[in-house]
């Protein structure tokens, strides 16, 4: 059987302290001494032992603990032990009260030697000239080895937990041994067909159908014109052509209507009296519109909470008087009355359409007068009576 490295160790003491000079063996009986009393600074990654984990080295400030090799065990046997009771007396905080007394912490044969290696080295001083075996070299190699078995522990248990917890910042590390497989061969893979995807054709949605506002104005109607030859045409004006109107006037009157409430209002859509008084609600300031005819009857709209319909009815009669006192009064029409009350109310009266207006405020803001004004002309225009066709008396 082989013998121990620490036996190994202190017999190359022993024998080189019995053939050296009288000086070195005076030297010998403190030089124990001093390797027994030697302190030794532990770190947390000296503690090889699974248990050494239960430690709590945050009530430590630096995290180190200093120890001396006579209070550590089996150092003679390559593996160097720190007893539970000896560190919870040394730092009653490190040591967990969960942890029994029985318990041994592991530490790293490695650290211990290298810390002890300058007393060992001063109080062999023989060593160097005996020409002997370096007692260094076989414990320095145990220590390496169970450094790197050490490390190498340590690496696997943080590997697997970082697999554990699913990091993905965890680096990649080979397996140990791992032999290297040859690489399969590539074959030539045969090209495969892409085909580009049809989009699927789906019906078009049917468009909405329009109901045609001007299906029942009637059609105008152009007798014959005589043929005119090429000369009196290049010596005529579009004036001089009888029976030429111009485009505006050719249209019927409810067209004109309509397309200058789509003008106004910026839009595309048919508008009707109710339409035009929802939009005109959403003008500053005003609260409520009410759209009447000449004859009382309404056309669209409403009045604020506190007014009666009844009355509202005899605005267009109202405006009339007003209009007939104002041209007789100042010689100019007036197209418009202000009543001012709790919520002030505004009238415009345009041909046959009369508009009243419940707004905030003494008046309406600039512009909005004239624009009122215009929209009264455009419902005038749009609901004008429609004259029928004159009909053939019976012979």
């Amino acid at each position: 059987m082989a013998p121990k490295f620490g036996n190994y160790l202190f017999r190359n003491l022993k024998s080189n302290a019995h053939s050296s000079s009288s000086e070195s063996a005076a030297i010998e009986p403190t030089d124990h001494w001093i390797i027994e009393d030697q302190e030794i600074v532990l770190y947390p990654e000296d503690f090889a032992s699974e248990s050494a984990t239960a430690l709590n080295w945050a009530a430590l400030e630096p995290k180190e603990v200093r120890v001396k090799l006579k209070q550590t065990d089996g150092l003679m046997e390559g593996k160097v032990t720190l007893a539970a009771t000896v560190l919870r007396e040394l730092y009653p905080g490190l040591v967990s009260d969960l942890l029994k007394e029985e318990i041994r912490f592991s530490l790293s044969l490695r650290s211990v030697v290298l810390q002890l290696q300058s007393v060992i080295g001063s109080s062999s001083k023989l060593s160097q000239t005996s020409g002997g075996p370096d007692f260094d070299t076989p414990i320095a190699q145990v220590a390496r080895e169970d450094d790197g078995f050490f490390k190498l522990e340590r690496h696997t248990r943080e590997s697997a937990r970082k697999e554990a917890s699913g990091s993905e910042d965890a680096p990649f590390f080979p397996l140990i041994r791992e032999k290297n497989e040859p690489r399969p061969e590539l074959r030539e893979i045969p090209a495969v067909p892409v085909v580009a995807p049809v989009p699927e054709q789906r019906p078009l949605p049917k468009a909405p159908v329009r109901v045609d506002p001007f299906a029942d104005l009637p059609k105008p109607r152009i007798g014959p014109q005589p043929p005119t030859s090429p000369l009196s045409v290049v010596g005529t004006s579009d004036a001089a052509v009888p029976g030429k109107q111009e485009p505006s006037l050719a249209k019927p009157l409810r067209r004109r209507g309509l397309e200058r409430l789509q003008e106004l209002f910026l839009t595309d859509d048919l508008l009707d009296a109710a339409q035009v008084a929802q939009s005109l609600r959403a003008f500053p300031k005003v609260k409520a519109v009410l759209i009447l005819l000449d004859d009382g009857s309404v056309l669209g709209g409403e009045l604020p909470p506190n007014y009666q319909f009844a009355p509202a009815s005899s605005a267009p009669a109202l405006m009339r008087a007003v209009r007939d006192f104002g041209t007789a009064l100042t010689k100019t029409e007036v197209s418009a009355l202000t009543f001012l009350a709790d919520t002030p109310i505004s009238i415009f009266f345009e041909g046959r359409v009369c508009i009243l207006v419940a707004h905030e405020g003494r008046g309406l803001l600039p512009g909005m007068r004239d624009r009122f004004t215009d929209i009264a002309k455009a419902l005038d225009a749009l609901y004008a009576p429609v004259a029928e066709p004159s009909r053939p008396s019976a012979p």
